[in-house]
């Protein structure tokens, strides 16, 4: 958000509870929402829309993971986890659209590292994550310009995510800073890029997965099962 602020804009920002943010600035306006749920994010978006005029850019990044290990049907569970991971961001960007017929506009979309690296325990968020990565990936070619549509893949980044996801949830290497992604974000979304990759490491790690040795994936996923069973 702070790098955000330092152009001319006017932001709108929708959370489960605003007062989380540290930012006091007269040009962030927030909204308290619940975008687990359709008339939520229609209310966001509505309101987003009469405060800004018109919206250039959205930035799904809303998201929450659960650690845990599935032992019981929830169904309830894993649809709250969906509708705030995939099913709000898809719906975003279709208003989006409806939104700016005639005119140019961009979607920057959280997607995750694991949305390509699934990892024990996250099996819930890295599916969803890979959802995203899957749709978006096809959806910006439906679009007039492609470049509308940018995804990002954070890895393991230092935030209260992991302290909302479970107890204890122990991190996994590599860890980035939120302002190390935050930096890239920007400079993505200023490059026009389409992918935005804020680890190096992953980048190379991703590589040689899916290319040269993806047999590596086996140790790293045993790596993330021991760090999972012994939280168990």
């Amino acid at each position: 958000m702070k790098r955000l602020l330092k152009f001319d804009v006017k932001v709108v920002t929708g959370s489960i509870d605003s007062t989380h943010t540290d930012v006091e600035d007269d040009r962030v306006i927030t909204c308290d929402c619940d975008l687990s749920k359709k008339e939520e994010v229609e209310r966001l978006f509505d309101f987003a829309s009469k405060e800004l005029g018109a919206i250039d850019i959205l930035f799904a990044n809303a998201g929450f993971a659960y650690y845990e290990r599935i032992e019981t049907p929830g169904y309830e569970h894993i649809e709250k986890i969906y509708n705030t991971n995939v099913l709000a961001p898809i719906y975003l960007s279709e208003l989006m659209a409806e939104l700016n017929k005639g005119r140019d506009y961009r979607v920057v979309v959280t997607c995750s590292a694991m949305g390509k690296l699934p990892i024990p325990g996250y099996a819930l968020y890295s599916s969803t994550k890979a959802a995203l990565d899957s749709f978006f990936t096809a959806y910006r070619y439906e679009l007039k310009n492609e470049k509308t549509v940018c995804l990002v893949y954070p890895i393991a980044t230092k935030t209260n995510f992991f302290k909302a996801a479970g107890e204890n949830t122990p991190h996994l290497y590599p860890v980035q800073s939120a302002e190390i992604v935050a930096k890239s974000i920007i400079e993505g979304v200023l490059k026009d890029k389409q992918s935005v990759y804020p680890s190096k490491i992953f980048v190379i790690f991703n590589l040689i997965l899916n290319r040269v040795a993806p047999f590596i994936n086996y140790f790293y996923v045993i790596y993330a099962k021991r760090k999972f069973l012994k939280w168990l």
